[in-house]
């Protein structure tokens, strides 16, 4: 098998700027009105459910997340299709546990949601906080890969070109974040997902064309070009054997699964959700289309590896993350479909950067801000003023924070984005909603407590520092082989939560517990 190398077709620019162009319109025109507030979520009942259904798995689905869960199916197999199950049982546990509850509790943020049972501002404070602390890393992570992979698709490979691709990406980004709002985000996760199950379907038909249809030929081949032979077809490949590996391997499932459950920019386009019937509906769409899109991204995966074979992709990048652009280039020589590809991996980076930011501004905005008004008591043109300062701040923040980051393994960043919501907010979503004795103390003790434990497990892990493939290559702060620090985190998220509540006798949650479900019940047959 030839060395993997991507060349960018003839067609490339003219395809890229043309649908760059008309999402860019889409955007400002679909934010602009003077009807509601375009920075937060509106209930609107007019919204069909098939369409919030794929809002919301776009926001699910990063580009990041695409790009590498396609590369670690090409590489490892077994581990990378695992992990993308983990992505769907993340959406699924949204819809049974989450969703309806946080639509009937409303408000625009995880904070508003908890308003009803915590109105302390120490509450507010913990949840904004804990917001950032998922949403910057995240946001981050999200805007160094596109700008690099710009770069890399450009054939720019000096740091000067990739830190120009972040700040014109990222300049791009916050102005459409700062214009559209929510509003015209949602409008263009909608076109995203619908190009990107066009693309990613293109793709697939390509891949099982070149193997006359037999899932079984595909399989095979992709055994073979893998490079590691029938492990390829069973756990080990990622991280090995051993206690620790499976130790990381059931981490990270854990991990990813609880985060995407509760990541703020999702959680927010459910708290928009107009009644219990639209989100439930709403909810099995975007469930249905995750499903889509992991099978066609696990017919790809296994192209990659039986057409470039795993050596070469290995070679033309560690973490397989070109591959998609890789293996479309190998099967569809005429570039078409290469930029499309492209174009559509592009767009859902800044649709996910923009969503983030949104998220982030909005909890600044209703969170962390002195003097938070309740919802409908503050008019709707200051909070969409407030909200837009706030995603402007952020944005430039993030955009700032993605420069030193550029050469940086983005693993290290993904891995504490994930931690962080998995570890902290997981807990305190599932305590506020399913358990009456569930205090404000025990919040806190879950949100600082798994943050800090988080934050000192990821500097002493592997991915940090310790290593040439870490973050800081040339500092040695590795205490641990341990990658996945979810399997610490989450257990102690909620031990946390369990004992500061049961500590704390003189609480009233019971009594707060009541009068929510009573307002959530209100809220039932008001609808």
């Amino acid at each position: 098998m030839r060395a993997a190398a991507f060349d960018a077709p003839e067609s490339f620019f003219t395809v890229f700027t043309v649908f760059l162009s008309l999402c860019g319109c889409l955007w400002v025109v679909s934010g602009a009105g003077d009807d509601d507030a375009a920075m937060f979520p509106s209930r609107s009942s007019e919204e069909p459910a098939w369409r919030s259904g794929l809002v919301i798995s776009g926001a699910a689905l990063s580009a990041v997340t695409l790009m590498a869960l396609i590369g670690l199916v090409a590489l490892t197999g077994y581990d990378g299709m695992m992990l993308s199950l983990g992505v769907v049982m993340g959406l699924v546990l949204l819809a049974l546990l989450f969703a309806d509850p946080l639509r009937r509790a409303g408000g625009y943020t995880v904070g508003d949601a908890l308003a009803h049972r915590f109105p302390e501002r120490s509450v507010r404070l913990a949840m904004g906080l804990v917001t950032l602390g998922v949403c910057l890393p995240y946001v981050v992570l999200q805007l160094t890969a596109i700008g690099s992979l710009s770069a890399f698709v450009l054939g720019l490979t000096s740091s000067g070109a990739k830190t120009a691709c972040i700040l014109v990406i990222g300049g791009v980004v916050v102005s459409l974040a700062v214009s559209g709002g929510v509003r015209g985000t949602g409008r263009v996760q909608l076109v995203k997902v619908l190009v990107l199950l066009v693309v990613m379907a293109g793709a697939a038909f390509l891949v099982l064309d070149r193997f006359d249809w037999s899932p079984d030929r595909l399989l095979d081949a992709a055994v073979t070009g893998s490079g590691v032979g029938t492990s390829y077809l069973g756990p080990g490949v990622q991280y090995g054997s051993g206690p620790m590996a499976a130790a990381n391997r059931f981490g990270q499932l854990v991990t990813v699964a609880l985060a995407v459950c509760c990541l703020p920019h999702v959680t927010m386009r459910v708290l928009g959700s107009p009644g219990g019937r639209a989100t439930r509906a709403a909810m099995r769409w975007a469930v249905g289309q995750l499903i889509a899109i992991s099978a066609l991204l696990l017919v790809v995966g296994l192209g990659a590896a039986a057409v470039l074979g795993g050596p070469a992709l290995s070679g033309a990048d560690p973490t397989g993350s070109i591959a998609l652009l890789l293996v479309t280039q190998e099967l569809s020589p005429g570039g078409i479909l290469v930029s499309a590809v492209f174009s559509a991996v592009f767009l859902t980076a800044l649709t996910t950067v923009a969503d983030v930011t949104l998220a982030a501004a909005a909890s600044v905005a209703r969170d962390l801000l002195p003097r938070r008004p309740r919802p409908g008591t503050e008019s709707v043109p200051r909070q969409d003023r407030r909200a837009r300062w706030a995603a402007a701040v952020v944005g430039a923040a993030t955009v700032g924070l993605s420069l030193p980051a550029a050469d940086w393994n983005l693993l290290v960043l993904s891995t504490l984005a994930m931690t962080l919501a998995a570890s902290a907010l997981a807990p305190v979503l599932v305590y506020t909603f399913l358990w009456r004795g569930f205090t404000r103390r025990g919040l806190l003790w879950s949100v600082y407590g798994t943050s800090v434990l988080t934050l000192a497990l990821v500097a002493v892990s592997p991915l940090f520092s310790g290593s040439p493939s870490a973050a800081l290559p040339d500092l040695d702060l590795q205490m641990t082989a341990l990658v996945s620090p979810g399997l610490l985190t989450v257990p102690a998220g909620f031990a946390l939560g369990w004992l500061g509540s049961v500590l704390d006798r003189g609480s009233d949650a019971p009594a707060r517990y009541a009068d929510l479900a009573a307002a959530m019940a209100s809220d039932d047959r008001a609808a």
